[in-house]
């Protein structure tokens, strides 16, 4: 079977199951995308999503929200006119995707599936509703720092959305606010002596 024909249900990849934690997960990313808080973008460090087959641009990393490992895929919130959705819609019975409503989704240049985009799906797969789903070992990147082309299966996609700085904060924030506490007390301490 020529590339242009491989079918998205085709693709041999590992299903296993999405735990709790990976959704959870996902929601935190996209909420964090959606609020803004990714915003400082160098376009030296950005990549381009490609179509392994024709070389057709995709997307960009500047709309890359994270990755479904047991799906293999990449999430983008946008990607290019030359990613066409099929209006056909599809449900897989069996696998990770069982009992998920889905289109596919396809390369305009080669024809070729490039992902998917789920609609309805089990409350384990809720938080990809809706977003573009692209499978990574259809996909590569040019990576625009250095001007060469990577397997996308070969690069981690999820985002570090600062979990040790924001917990770091927590804790210098939790000190700091102890330390006005103990101020206050002597504040109050301070104030009783001198109206006294």
């Amino acid at each position: 079977m020529s590339n242009s024909n491989r079918s998205f249900h085709e693709s041999s990849y590992d299903i296993s199951p999405c735990d709790s934690t990976q959704t959870s997960s996902i929601a935190d990313q996209l909420r964090a995308v959606k609020d803004g808080e990714i915003c400082m973008v160098d376009y030296r460090n950005c990549s381009v999503l490609q179509c392994m087959t024709c070389n057709t641009v995709l997307g960009d990393s500047r709309g890359i929200c994270g990755e479904v490992q047991s799906l293999q895929s990449i999430i983008c919130l946008k990607v290019t006119e030359d990613v066409r959705v099929n209006k056909k819609l599809e449900m897989s019975l069996n696998g990770h995707l069982a009992f998920s409503t889905y289109q596919v989704l396809n390369c305009a240049g080669c024809h070729g599936a490039v992902g998917l985009v789920l609609h309805s799906t089990p409350e384990h797969l809720s938080a990809l509703r809706n977003l573009f789903c692209l499978q990574k070992d259809l996909i590569n990147c040019y990576m625009l720092r250095s001007g060469t082309c990577v397997k996308a299966s070969k690069i981690n996609f999820k985002h570090r959305l600062m979990d040790k700085n924001i917990k770091e904060l927590k804790q210098d924030l939790e000190a700091q606010l102890k330390q006005v506490k103990i101020l206050e007390g002597m504040m109050k301490i301070l104030c009783t002596h001198n109206v006294s």
